[in-house]
């Protein structure tokens, strides 16, 4: 698991960005043994192999791995959203470009969980372009399930079966709410400002269903979003003033939502400060130039800078993932 992690890692990030990763992996005793693993694992796998030219026999040693952590807690986590909450990634097809994949945001906390001896049994019941108000309706039927069950219909069912149990819910809703209103070269206002009023009146109604069904000893974490809209920057001077609107956009969209979570009594992941989205920063971005640092960010931890068949696509990458589960453990306690 560790060294498919840090693959994943090497693969996508490029170099120049790998010194901040690591510095936000470090910033919280929460991943510091799984910092420790990715690095040696790494290491290793940068290490030349040895030559069978040279007539001699070189042993290498086997990759280290840290010590699991024994077990001094479990409970249940159940990843409530859209598609980012299932991992979805670009698969490169056309016209199904887009899969679920077992290394999102929720897989890599159950991870870093784990190395913290928590032991979360993980439950995805998220549904792709899942919206604040998609989930509250029970008239229409989505893709994903059939009437009269919903996503919100089996989460609260999930929540009621489990209340004598200890867990984590995450809520990952919001983003599609405004997505198409900033998919444009152009952003439209008058859609951001429907958007962010509905997501004010709705998301009060989804918390107060999940937080009814749900025991005593459930944590709730809100999640806010990072801007891959950022990347718009790189499209030139009309792509500025769009990078610039969009970000206004994600940043009013992110204070309702830390708004009501707060008001429910929810903790909120700060997904945007590990993203950096507000660092603007300039630094040299490989095959980019000197970008603000929140464009490159947009870049190394998303999908959006990407040509076809795989780009744009404003979904996180495996780095991007790892960063989110970051955010949500960051407001987890540390000790259970």
């Amino acid at each position: 698991m560790v060294r498919r992690f840090a693959e994943a890692l090497r693969r996508m990030i490029p170099k120049d960005f790998m010194n901040r990763l690591v510095r936000h992996f470090l910033a919280g005793a929460v991943v510091t043994s799984l910092a420790v693993g990715v690095f040696l694992t790494i290491r290793t796998s940068d290490a030349p192999p040895a030559s069978a030219a040279s007539g001699t026999t070189t042993t290498t040693a086997p990759t280290p791995t840290p010590t699991p952590t024994p077990v001094t807690f479990s409970g249940f986590y159940l990843a409530v959203g859209a598609s980012s909450s299932l991992g979805f990634q670009p698969t490169g097809i056309v016209h199904h470009n887009g899969r679920r994949t077992p290394d999102g945001y929720a897989n890599d906390l159950v991870l870093l969980e784990g190395y913290q001896g928590v032991a979360l049994t993980l439950d995805q019941i998220g549904c792709p372009g899942e919206t604040v108000q998609t989930i509250l309706n029970t008239r229409v039927a989505d893709h994903c399930y059939s009437l009269p069950e919903t996503q919100m219909t089996q989460a609260v069912s999930f929540l009621q079966s489990n209340q004598s149990s200890p867990g984590v819910v995450t809520v990952d809703l919001g983003f599609n709410s405004i997505r198409l209103c900033l998919w444009a070269a152009v952003v439209n206002q008058a859609c951001v400002n429907k958007a962010i009023a509905a997501v004010h009146v709705d998301m009060p109604k989804v918390l107060r269903e999940l937080k009814g069904a749900a025991g005593p000893r459930v944590r709730f974490v809100g999640l806010e979003y990072y801007d891959p809209f950022l990347a718009r920057y790189l499209n030139g001077a009309a792509g500025y003033a769009g990078a610039s609107e969009s970000l206004v956009a994600m940043n009013r969209l992110n204070a309702t939502l830390q708004q009501v979570y707060l008001s429910a009594g929810v903790s909120v992941a700060n997904v945007p400060a590990l993203f950096d989205s507000e660092i603007t920063t300039r630094v040299a971005s490989t095959g980019r130039g000197v970008i603000p640092e929140n464009v490159a960010q947009a870049c190394a931890m998303t999908w959006m800078c990407y040509t076809a068949p795989f780009g744009p696509d404003d979904h996180p990458n495996d780095a991007g993932y790892s960063l989110i589960a970051q955010a949500i453990a960051a407001v987890l306690p540390k000790s259970w």
